[in-house]
């Protein structure tokens, strides 16, 4: 009752679905593909290319935590106006600290794919990032599809 019993509560002014959060969206999904571009590059043995798309992944991982940031500091309002202002940061945010952590991971694997540590055959730690990274995709559209376009207005 008290939030209008609708979803935004009255008063709030969510974000356009189709601007910065499609944008970091399309950047996701990309990222997405370079990681996979990355990991076929390797098995094949094109390590300039493996190089280069993954130190695409990592431009695109931090360019969406950037865009993510503008959103925060734009935002209309704030984690403590509402029980939806409350929700939206909790949920962005968490994932955020997931795109951190997952950019973390795929830029020591940069670093170490760069240093030859992985081979054609042996390359688990970059998989596991990769898999990593692939989930974090997976969480975001479900995100944007909950909280942006779903909960917006």
């Amino acid at each position: 009752m008290e939030i209008g019993s609708v979803w935004p509560p009255l008063g709030i002014e969510t974000f356009n679905p189709w601007e910065i959060p499609f944008l970091n969206t399309l950047i996701l999904l990309t990222s997405g593909a370079t990681v996979t571009i990355c990991h076929n590059t390797l098995i094949t043995g094109e390590r300039n290319l493996a190089i280069q798309s993954l130190f695409a992944t990592v431009i695109l991982a931090i360019l969406f935590t950037g865009c993510q940031l503008y959103e925060y500091l734009h935002a209309s309002f704030t984690i403590s106006d509402s029980v939806y202002g409350s929700c939206f940061f909790m949920a962005t945010g968490f994932h955020g600290f997931h795109v951190f952590i997952g950019t973390c991971f795929l830029t020591i694997c940069l670093f170490r794919l760069m240093l030859n540590h992985f081979t054609r055959e042996h390359h688990f730690g970059f998989e596991a990032a990769a898999w990593y990274w692939h989930f974090v995709d997976v969480v975001w559209l479900f995100l944007f599809v909950t909280v942006y376009w779903w909960g917006g207005n």
